[in-house]
């Protein structure tokens, strides 16, 4: 009593081809969802790094127009600071076009803008009340990469307790 092992083999052919197309279809499946990962990744990092360049572009145009208000050896009283406010933004175009120009990144020249404050503020400092003024500085930077992501950073400074003199 032998089985006849030629019918047996010949009726299970099909069932290779269901499994190899079955197995094909899952491999498919998966490559594409790793593929997509992958892409995922990619874009996370391409805009986490557009927007790092983009905060510490805004904040190197910050630092620039700290130091354009404070000159060293300079009067730093609230109306020499009020003047130098106003004329902040002309200078300003050339310095930002400059920090751009001078380095790597694919950013445009970042906006910096100052205004000075409508009112007093009260403070008391040494036990003497008297009232201080304030001045804000903010930079806004976009950086981009062609046409497929464009990030945008803005980074305000505020410099508190300048003396009206």
């Amino acid at each position: 009593m032998y089985r006849n092992n030629q019918a047996s083999m010949n009726s299970q052919k099909g069932n290779v081809y269901i499994i190899a197309v079955f197995i094909i279809v899952v491999l498919g499946m998966l490559t594409l969802n790793l593929t997509r990962i992958s892409w995922s990744n990619q874009d996370t990092l391409t805009r986490e790094v557009l927007g790092k360049q983009a905060s510490m572009l805004a904040q190197s145009a910050n630092e620039w127009a700290l130091t354009y208000l404070f000159p060293l050896d300079e009067d730093d009283d609230f109306t020499t600071l009020s003047s130098r406010c106003s004329t902040l933004g002309a200078s300003a175009i050339d310095a930002a076009t400059a920090l751009v120009e001078n380095s790597a990144i694919p950013c445009r020249a970042p906006i910096i803008s100052c205004e000075t404050s409508p009112s007093n503020i009260p403070s008391e400092m040494d036990d003497i009340p008297e009232e201080l003024k304030h001045i804000s500085i903010s930079s806004r930077a976009i950086c981009n990469s062609g046409n497929t992501f464009e990030v945008e950073r803005q980074q305000t400074v505020w410099v508190r307790g300048v003396k009206d003199e």
